[in-house]
């Protein structure tokens, strides 16, 4: 099975080390206070993704959905100018970011016009989506999000697609696993993102035990103390078993991320500074394992 990419289909051996959730292009809103969280400048986008290729990246997996300002032309620009994979998505966010058709449209409906982005492609360039995202809000699921994570589940499944999610601080991922599973998904091409932010090992170890991989993506936060308590959890998940289902990613859809804007740590960080401190609890293969094997397993359906 080939990998849809925003300039075309590649192997999946060809996506090497990947990150399973970032954003490269995002305009949520024009409302001042999402400022911050807008990442529409593409030649930032690009001076980004340079850093992170010169660093050993090779594939970056824009996590930015219907009605949160995806650009799939500006992707295509980032990719050809970066010289790097861009994969992008369809699907939803949380309840607060549903489209503002969402309501007015019946399950089939919009199923169609999920089908219609994966089928025929999105936007001008017609570029295929490689994964299905849905949301959930802060310690709740909503009737809209079950509505939204039930439509989407049993699309993604038809086409086998996987599914990379949005679990607001880190929760509800026992409930979105219910609600997908209880539509056919195969949860071994089911990816949580953010649960890393409960810093709870338990709950993390078990939602892998249930097949779904972890997108471990909010390091870079903590740079004083150089990611120490989630370098534990890691090591602590490797040690446990479960290194074969964690992601690393950092969701650095931020302006004060990117040191293209003057941020830190920038999208090179997983591969310099937080290597340097992983190789001192866990072996390089192990790391590797997480950036490449992982996220390909999570995309690769065959």
């Amino acid at each position: 099975m080939m990998i849809n990419t925003v300039l075309g289909e590649v192997s999946p051996q060809d996506l090497g080390t990947t990150y399973i959730h970032e954003h490269l292009y995002v305009s949520p809103d024009e409302l001042e206070c999402y400022y911050d969280y807008t990442l529409d400048v593409p030649s930032k986008s690009i001076e980004e993704a340079e850093l992170f290729k010169a660093a050993g990246g090779c594939t970056i997996v824009d996590m930015t959905p219907l009605a949160y300002g995806r650009n799939p032309e500006a992707l295509r620009l980032i990719s050809q100018q970066a010289g790097i994979n861009v994969l992008c998505v369809t699907g939803f966010h949380k309840d607060l970011w549903l489209p503002r058709w969402f309501d007015s449209l019946s399950d089939a409906e919009i199923a169609r016009e999920l089908t219609r982005e994966i089928e025929e492609g999105i936007g001008f360039s017609k570029v295929k989506p490689a994964a299905v995202k849905i949301g959930t809000s802060l310690g709740k699921v909503t009737e809209r999000e079950r509505r939204a994570i039930r439509i989407a589940a049993q699309v993604a499944s038809r086409h086998h697609l996987p599914i990379i999610t949005h679990c607001d601080k880190g929760t509800m991922g026992m409930e979105q696993l219910d609600l997908l599973e209880a539509e056919g998904m195969n949860l071994a091409h089911v990816c949580l993102s953010h649960t890393d932010l409960t810093l709870d090992p338990a709950y993390m170890k078990t939602l892998m035990k249930r097949g779904a991989f972890l997108s471990f993506d909010h390091v870079g936060r903590d740079l004083v103390g150089h990611d120490s308590v989630r370098v534990s959890l890691l090591k602590d998940f490797v040690c446990s078993g479960f290194g074969g289902q964690v992601c690393l990613a950092g969701d650095m859809g931020k302006k004060n991320y990117f040191k293209s804007y003057g941020g830190t740590p920038g999208l090179d960080y997983i591969l310099t500074g937080l290597k340097e401190q992983l190789l001192k609890e866990i072996d390089e293969q192990d790391y590797w394992r997480m950036l490449v094997e992982n996220p390909m397993h999570v995309l690769d359906w065959s």
